[in-house]
């Protein structure tokens, strides 16, 4: 006997690829979403005009989303539920880096189905990609998840913002179904949750491109493809939220920071390099660390936890590559004489605000 998905599942499910697309599809950094308000057929009808503009493609949008005008039963204002969302592709082509991706998203709440209707705007312009509008939807007494596309025939595909129809059958749909079969709400936690994604995504493309050269001349016995991306990923999600911290507190001092424990020491060269004080420590010197230059700056010294190294002067503790350091990088930072900075914890350790 094959389990069904229970309408509650099913929505839990459609959010982790309305919310969290990049889950999926790899080739995106993730969204930014509008905030969703519930309309009735009428409401619907308004927002679809003053976001899309034309009448006769919206005529032909309501066809596919089922509105039924002539049933008052189904007209409530908790029928349909409506957002936009900005797809923030990881890799921008350079002659469309002007081009914002978006979808209106369209939820039918008695219908039990969710509609995308992909648009690109240009500068205040807004360009309806009608070959592309799709719908995902349920059958509750099927407990079964299906996919229908308002015109196949024109379907366009990209391979970043525009999947290929193929895909979104053989691989979203699937997923979607185990998702919402399984046990535990799908729930993802975004690892980009305090920062905007699409000032990380902007950034990481600046810093992939200009620190790339380091794959060419690593000295280590490592993997070059994954330590330098993968530290370079790191050094932007910390540079945009030092970034954000900043203008929160309205100060242009950019934070210190040590690395315990700091490996290869990529993570601080930077660091360093885009202006940030601070220095890296570890048991062993690496070949790569007399590459980097005198402006990074890299200790080689055995850390004990003890009052020995507090760094009280330090705002950040950072454990990038810290193995059995790592339980003690909250405890050192714990120990600092002055206030503990506000906020949820990271997995990098904090230490105390300027």
């Amino acid at each position: 006997m094959t389990d069904k998905c229970s309408t509650e599942n099913f929505w839990s499910a459609a959010d982790v690829w309305i919310n969290k697309p990049h889950v999926v599809n790899k080739r995106l950094s993730g969204v930014t979403e509008t905030k969703y308000r519930d309309v009735d057929t009428s409401g619907l009808n308004q927002v679809l005009s003053t976001l899309l503009g034309s009448s006769i493609e919206i005529s032909h949008i309501c066809q596919f989303l089922r509105v039924d005008n002539a049933n008052k039963e189904l007209d409530t204002a908790g029928r349909w539920c409506v957002g936009v969302r900005t797809i923030i592709p990881k890799v921008t082509k350079t002659a469309e880096c002007n081009v914002m991706y978006k979808d209106v998203i369209v939820k039918d709440i008695v219908g039990h189905a969710v509609t995308f209707i992909p648009f690109e705007e240009i500068a205040g312009h807004v360009t309806l990609k009608s070959s592309n509008i799709y719908q995902i939807d349920l059958k509750p007494d099927e407990g079964m998840f299906s996919l229908h596309v308002l015109r196949p025939e024109q379907w366009y595909s990209d391979g970043i913002a525009y999947p290929k129809l193929s895909w979104l059958r053989t691989e979203l749909l699937p997923k979607l179904s185990r998702w919402s079969l399984e046990s535990k709400t799908c729930v993802f936690k975004s690892t980009l949750s305090l920062i905007p994604v699409d000032k990380y995504s902007m950034l990481y493309q600046q810093l992939k491109l200009k620190y790339k050269d380091l794959v060419k001349v690593w000295p280590e016995v490592t993997d070059p493809q994954k330590f330098v991306f993968e530290d370079v990923a790191i050094a932007t999600y910390l540079l945009v939220l030092w970034a954000e911290e900043r203008a929160e507190k309205g100060t242009t001092t950019k934070q210190s920071f040590v690395d315990l424990g700091c490996g290869n020491g990529l993570l601080v060269h930077i660091l360093n390099n885009e202006g940030h004080p601070g220095k890296g420590i570890d048991i062993r010197k690496r070949k790569i660390w007399d590459l980097y230059g005198p402006g990074t700056h890299l200790e080689e010294n055995a850390i004990t936890p003890s009052n020995g190294f507090l760094f009280p002067t330090t705002d950040w503790l950072i454990g990038n590559h810290s193995d059995e350091l790592t339980p003690w990088i909250p405890v050192i930072a714990a120990s600092f004489p002055s206030e503990p900075r506000s906020g949820p914890p990271l997995s990098t350790g904090q230490g105390p605000a300027k």
